[in-house]
């Protein structure tokens, strides 16, 4: 491979970091909905928005994690802060009964928004402004990141069944720490990227203590008022929707004071991310109906082998891995042929493959289910599939995207307003999925075609906003500088 196609060191350290990140994020995830169903006794509807509360949380708190980032900390410092939350967190998960689950959430939402945001923001400071690697590395950081995100899934339900709830939070603890390690004895690598910012007051030792003194108060206090916000996810998430929609016209307020090419990049990077929020509202039923419905009407083997509801979080991250070095050279080859599709379409088209992976299953959960109410797990692996390859179009393209079209001091607050939308989007996700909740004592053959109608709509909405962002890309191409207008 020429050195101009080689990818730089520090990407590999960010990929094993977040690795060990998404490895006790997702035995979190896994679990989630069904300890608050089954080890909690909580209705459907409660976890769907409980579990929708939190995911928004979680991804609101990069706005202000990667604006403090951006302005005092430096990514390294707010990676490290970030961590060590992480783990204090899943450690406190681990305590039997709700309010330690609760507390644990709490620290783990803080958490996210230090670290999550300022990984992806020393990725894109590896590369210069027209690096024709800087998609491909993405795609190779969002495939990394995915071999942690597929390991819990295959012996979590397990860990469970075996020693017990706790001990899947405290193998999420273990996870984190490992992660924390690892960038703390390798951040050599990154030289100086991520490093506290030029501009920083923190560059003037007599002002360490006032912000140290505030950046901790300000934690604590924000722990509490997480804390109490879980207890009511309805209400939290429709605060967070219209929170995100504050925080929208503020990045409107930077937009108008940048100048016309940057200010025509960022509204390009806006409606994208508006259009994201539809796009993860629809695919984050992974963690909610679509995994009752794996506990429910799934039959439980595949391949011969036996498996359980929690296993089914194995597929995504796995196809993500086998997919994403194919997508990475796919964009530098086609970037070569001057056939590499613009940013907006490529979102175009992450869309409608999520629309045609809940059409594949709506067919399958309706034509094909047994008498016992009970669908092969290949109709639910192959929606997974068709799904994933919507994500790879998406999102490590959006993440490629923030860094290229934002200007270079607000990238950690767009990279944040990006997650942001994932907050409104799992708020929104949580709010459909109660749409379609089953209640409790109500067999397979009555639940399967609650969910064979859940899914057909849900096809619907992803395929009525793929033909709108279709529609939109001719204009997203011209305010894109740089980018080609063809395809």
């Amino acid at each position: 491979m020429a050195a101009r196609e080689k990818q730089p060191k520090g990407l590999y350290l960010l990929c094993f970091t977040e690795a060990w990140e998404r490895f006790g994020f997702y035995t979190i995830q896994t679990i989630f909905v069904l300890y608050l169903s089954q080890g909690l006794d909580f209705t459907d509807q409660f976890s769907y928005l409980l579990y929708g509360a939190f995911s928004s949380l979680l991804y609101l708190t990069p706005v202000v994690g990667g604006y403090i980032a951006d302005r005092y900390m430096g990514f390294q410092r707010a990676i490290l802060l970030g961590g060590v939350l992480f783990t204090i967190g899943y450690a406190l998960t681990s305590i039997p009964g709700s309010w330690g689950f609760f507390l644990g959430l709490s620290f783990v939402i803080l958490g996210n928004g230090f670290f999550k945001p300022n990984v992806s923001s020393i990725v894109g400071d590896l590369y210069g402004p027209d690096d024709p690697r800087r998609d491909g590395g993405f795609t190779l950081f969002y495939m990394g990141i995915n071999i942690g995100a597929m390991i819990p899934p295959i012996f979590a339900g397990a860990v469970v069944k075996y020693w017990g709830w706790d001990s899947g939070f405290l193998l999420a603890a273990i996870g984190m720490f490992i992660g924390l390690l690892s960038f703390y004895f390798g951040r050599s690598r990154l030289k100086h990227c991520g490093m506290v910012p030029e501009q920083s007051p923190l560059r003037d030792k007599k002002f360490h203590w006032k912000f140290n003194i505030l950046l901790y108060v300000g934690i604590i206090i924000s722990i509490g008022i997480v804390y109490l916000l879980l207890q009511f996810p309805r209400e939290t998430n429709w605060i967070l929707i219209a929170g995100s929609a504050v925080i929208i016209l503020i990045v409107l307020y930077f937009l108008l004071k940048q100048k016309k090419r940057a200010r025509q990049k960022m509204i390009a990077a806006l409606v994208l991310i508006l259009i994201s929020v539809g796009f993860w509202a629809i695919y984050n039923q992974t963690f909610t109906s679509l995994m009752l419905y794996a506990q429910r009407n799934m039959e439980k083997t595949f391949l011969g082998i036996p498996i359980d509801a929690e296993f089914t979080q194995f597929f995504n991250p796995f196809f993500i891995i086998i997919l994403s070095p194919f997508l990475s050279k796919l964009w530098i080859g086609l970037e070569r042929k001057r056939l590499n599709p613009s940013t907006p379409m490529k979102f175009s088209l992450g869309v409608l493959f999520v629309a045609l992976g809940f059409f594949f299953l709506a067919f399958g959960t309706k034509y094909f289910g047994d008498p016992n109410g009970q669908t092969s797990a290949w109709w639910l692996a192959m929606s997974y599939l068709i799904q994933t390859i919507g994500e790879l179009l998406l999102s490590p393209i959006g993440l490629a995207m923030i860094t290229r079209l934002s200007p270079k001091d607000l990238v950690g607050m767009m990279m944040g307003v990006w997650f942001l939308t994932q907050a409104a989007a799992f708020a929104i996700g949580g709010e459909l999925a109660t749409i379609y909740d089953v209640a409790k004592g109500i067999g397979a053959v009555q639940s399967l075609p609650i969910y064979t109608e859940a899914f057909l709509i849900y096809g619907s909405m992803a395929a009525l906003l793929a033909i709108i962002s279709f529609a939109l890309s001719p204009y997203l191409n011209r305010l894109i500088s740089g980018e080609k207008e063809s395809i």
